[in-house]
């Protein structure tokens, strides 16, 4: 995917203060003026770009398709504490501190859709997990992130990663018609040429504050909601006797066969 082209995919959204959600792409309709965008229009887009870019601290919730809802509170420094819901296969708190060490701790819903995965690899797959499971349940799992680098949602945890792609300004937008969204009335405005741009909501009228971006992290869509801004991030190394070395629970996670992946 062309730089240009993951621009487009990065940022579809950016939502205003109030909203419980994040809206799609392309909703709404044109509205009554030329549809053509204006300076005005442009430059509230950019000031909403322009301050997410430079919030220090942020929370983010929201929904990432390859581990479910995300509830994060992140800064630039990697440090980060929040939870991310898998579906329906269990919760997990994170916390990450300064970009160098991590640590999980899994419900029982989480360690049951492993042990599932285990039975239908083989029976000493499922003996490895139980013993592992044994010593994690309720203890924070303690990694080093370098060790995580495919984890998606550590990916969400740095806020220079995480939003590393999103454009810092827009040059030219369309404006859609307004919308109500929990009490508040937000304008889409669509980048310019269609098909190749990004859409920011912005107040009707207003400070442009965002509170919410839809983009792409490795082409995976990522949609979450902004709040509290500036809040410090609370990420201390949970008590040791909370935590357990990951290389003492290297069969929780089974692995899986080449003959199943190709299935």
């Amino acid at each position: 995917m062309g730089k240009r082209r993951r621009r487009t995919a990065v940022l579809c959204a950016i939502v205003v203060l109030g909203v419980g959600g994040t809206a799609g792409c392309g909703g709404g309709s044109e509205s009554d003026g030329d549809g053509n965008g204006n300076g005005d229009e442009a430059a509230r887009a950019s000031s909403a770009l322009k301050t997410l870019k430079g919030y220090d601290t942020v929370h983010i919730d929201g929904s990432y398709p390859l581990m479910g809802r995300v509830q994060l509170q992140i800064d630039h420094e990697g440090n980060c504490v929040g939870t991310t819901e898998y579906s329906d296969q269990g919760k997990a708190e994170v916390v990450q501190l300064g970009s160098e060490r991590v640590w999980y701790r899994y419900d029982d819903t989480r360690l049951a859709s492993w042990r599932r995965l285990a039975e239908q690899i083989s029976p000493d797959a499922v003996a490895l997990h139980d013993k592992a499971a044994k010593k994690a349940r309720g203890k924070y799992i303690e990694t080093a992130a370098s060790d995580l680098k495919s984890d998606p949602l550590l990916k969400l945890c740095d806020l220079d990663k995480a939003f590393a792609d999103l454009p810092d300004s827009v040059d030219e937008v369309k404006a859609l018609n307004p919308v109500t969204q929990d009490g508040k009335r937000v304008v889409e405005m669509v980048e310019q040429p269609e098909g190749d741009g990004i859409a920011v909501y912005v107040p009707e009228k207003g400070e442009p504050l965002p509170h919410g971006v839809k983009f792409e992290i490795d082409d995976d869509p990522v949609r979450v909601t902004v709040s509290d801004p500036g809040k410090p991030v609370q990420a201390t190394p949970p008590p040791a006797a909370e935590t357990v070395k990951s290389a003492e629970v290297t069969g929780l996670f089974p692995e899986i066969p080449e003959s199943m992946q190709s299935r």
